[in-house]
């Protein structure tokens, strides 16, 4: 159901940022998957696996997303289309398909575009913002920099006014590596260093991973050896914090290259056959590609140019064999060096030629670009000597009418003068008017304001004065009238123990059994008043407490909480119980539920809450009469107080789902 799926993706944001590490997440989401019973859940679960899956296993990748793309179609559920394509077209960007992650981006940044104009709640923010700015990236891939930069400057601003601050941490490391590839170090440095801040301060060990790798990558480019060794030392020790991690791979590859530009070889090599190791099921991996090169600068660097031939070889026949033109140019001329080291001339010689026609390819590409602008300029400075010629031709009649135009001239200033003193006029007064309605909507708006404010108070004092009320009775009739049933209960059940033969014995067993049957209700009535076990333990222990009594023979209610109540008054407290324990109630004696799902999610100052039955539902017109019911105003009241906003969807023999959306005091 639609509000189950809103919580679910606050949950697996929540994974996202609490777990360490993909494979934990991965493994979260794949256990969340066999328990899901709505689809809608389940397009969300399947679209965030290909997410997850992306760079990992292309197969659960594509295999999920595609799934998840088909179910949300079936369903017309315009926000997992949305969420499933773009996710896809990562997972398509994270294996270099570029054409069809261009292709699944464009799809769903359409959805993407529908779903912020019915609601731009932040959760669907995040898969537009997603969506756009992968969008340039994979422009970027194509070397269209200037399409890249464009997108990030449309979602980077939006993502800092929404307070995303992860996105705007990897927004800038990915600016970074941009300027990295273009060779801009000082600029690659400084966006580095911004994100690495950024990062520290709100990212998970896995985002401190992806981002120290790349940020020692351009430290080794600019020799700043020391840095890149501090950088290296905080990916391991983020990397230790994540079992089995998909980045240990290229970590030992990047910690070679710094062994093997401090001229410890052995090291070098010993940290790249550890990355080796890692990608032994992997060969077909993009970064084995790069472990490649890797090992040919190390080799080389050791004098032994066979090896070093051997690797860059294997690096330039990789799996996918797709190689940029200047990728193809700079391998190609250092196997012509590496075999002329070994004296092999010929083969040297060939492979310069090869360097020599990748090179041309380059130089041809780029100047194909060139000509594109020339062409542009060229058609720009024709169309414009057409225009001239067509001016030339005007010019002749335009002298012919000037002078009938300086005739009219005259007359056409004078009324345009006498026109403008009326509009000046006219806008004056309608400007008055405007002013003063305005000022009047203001002073009502304020009155308004006032007469809520107050209200809202007064609705704080008499919530507050019931639970102290609520309190007082539960004291008096625990520990007084429950004192004394518990007493006659004893005395009954003395008599019935020592002078059995001067009482009805089953007489007597039945008015202690009633006796009993009293004192169990009473107490009932006493902790539903007030709960004690709120009071001493907070509210997660007071709700299992009541889950569990509500759980039964023929009904059974889960509670799943995530998060805690920490930080949050006793009175919101209580009232949140108040809203959990009517929803509850409602669900089992009204629905008919034989199992009720209570869910509890806190993020920062806002807690979600879900209550979900598999009861007998409404149709839309018992709904409405529900809806203007006393219950429900009475739930609405309280949800109010709370500062909150409360949901119903509920269909006829599907169950009902309600979903709560509360901003507590405390962060």
């Amino acid at each position: 159901m639609r509000a189950t799926v809103f919580v679910f993706i606050l949950l697996l944001s929540f994974f996202g940022r609490s777990q360490t590490g993909r494979e934990t997440r991965i493994d979260s989401l794949e256990n969340a998957l066999k328990m899901v019973e709505h689809d809608t859940t389940r397009v969300l679960v399947l679209s965030e696996l290909a997410r997850s899956y992306g760079g990992v296993d292309s197969l659960k990748c594509f295999e999920n997303g595609f799934k998840a793309i088909a179910l949300s179609e079936k369903i017309n559920y315009l926000r997992g289309m949305a969420d499933a394509n773009i996710n896809l077209a990562g997972g398509y960007l994270d294996y270099f398909d570029v054409e069809n992650a261009k292709k699944y981006f464009e799809v769903g940044n359409r959805l993407a575009d529908k779903l912020v104009a019915k609601d731009s709640s932040p959760a669907h923010m995040k898969i537009w913002l997603r969506g756009y700015y992968n969008l340039g990236v994979a422009y970027g891939y194509e070397g269209d920099v200037a399409k890249e930069i464009e997108y990030a400057a449309k979602t980077i601003p939006i993502a800092q006014q929404m307070g995303d601050k992860l996105f705007v941490a990897n927004g800038n490391t990915n600016m970074a590596l941009k300027y990295n590839a273009l060779g801009i170090w000082d600029k690659a440095f400084e966006m580095y260093k911004i994100s690495q801040k950024q990062f520290q301060e709100i990212g998970s060990p896995e985002d401190m991973l992806y981002h120290s790798l790349a940020f020692s990558t351009c430290l080794a480019t600019m020799d700043s050896l020391d840095q890149m060794k501090s950088v290296l030392d905080i990916a391991k020790t983020n990397l230790d914090k994540i079992p089995n991690s998909f980045y240990r791979g290229p970590y030992y590859r990047e910690l070679g290259l710094y062994y093997g530009k401090i001229g410890e070889y052995a090291e070098a090599l010993k940290a790249l056959d550890r990355s080796k190791e890692f990608y032994k099921d992997r060969e077909s991996d993009h970064n084995a590609k790069l472990l490649y090169q890797r090992y040919a600068q190390t080799y080389e660097k050791m004098g032994n140019y066979q090896k070093a031939k051997e690797y860059t070889l294997k690096y330039i026949n990789f799996y996918n064999n797709e190689h940029s033109l200047s990728d193809k140019a700079s391998s190609y001329f250092v196997l012509a060096k590496y075999d002329a080291k070994l004296n092999n001339y010929k083969k040297a010689y060939d492979y310069l030629s090869g360097y020599v026609v990748a090179l041309d390819s380059v130089r041809v590409s780029e100047l194909g670009k060139d000509i594109q602008q020339l062409e542009i300029q060229y058609k720009t400075a024709t169309k414009e000597k057409e225009i001239l010629a067509l001016k030339n031709e005007k010019n002749e009649a335009a002298l012919a009418l000037e002078r009938k135009r300086s005739q009219t001239f005259m007359l056409g200033a004078v009324a345009s003068i006498l026109a403008l003193l009326l509009f000046i006029g006219f806008y004056a007064y309608n400007q008055k008017l405007r002013k003063a309605r305005k000022q009047e909507e203001q002073r009502k708006a304020e009155v308004s304001l006032l007469k809520q404010d107050q209200q809202n108070k007064i609705f704080s004092a008499m919530i507050e004065g019931q639970e102290k009320e609520r309190k007082r009775l539960a004291i008096d009739l625990h520990d007084g009238l429950g004192g004394r049933l518990s007493g006659i209960s004893l005395n009954l059940s003395k008599l019935n123990k020592d002078e059995p033969k001067e009482y009805p014995k089953a007489q007597l067993q039945k008015v202690t059994k009633d006796l009993n049957d009293a004192l169990t209700e009473l107490r009932s009535i006493a902790r539903n008043m007030m709960p004690e076990t709120l009071v001493k333990f907070g509210l997660q222990a007071a709700l299992k407490d009541y889950c569990s009594s509500m759980t039964g023979s023929d009904t059974k209610v889960t509670l799943q909480f995530y998060g805690s109540e920490k930080g949050i008054s006793l009175n919101q407290q209580v009232t949140m119980y108040r809203v959990i324990q009517e929803l509850i109630n409602n669900a089992v004696k009204h629905a008919k539920a034989t199992e009720v799902l209570v869910q509890y999610m806190r993020d920062g100052n806002r807690v979600y809450i879900t209550v979900e039955d598999n009861g007998i539902g409404l149709n839309k017109t018992d709904f409405e009469e529900k809806e203007s019911g006393m219950g429900i105003s009475n739930l609405r009241t309280r949800v109010a107080y709370l500062k909150g906003d409360l949901e119903f969807h509920s269909e006829e023999n599907e169950g009902t789902t309600i979903n709560v959306q509360i901003t507590v005091d405390a962060a």
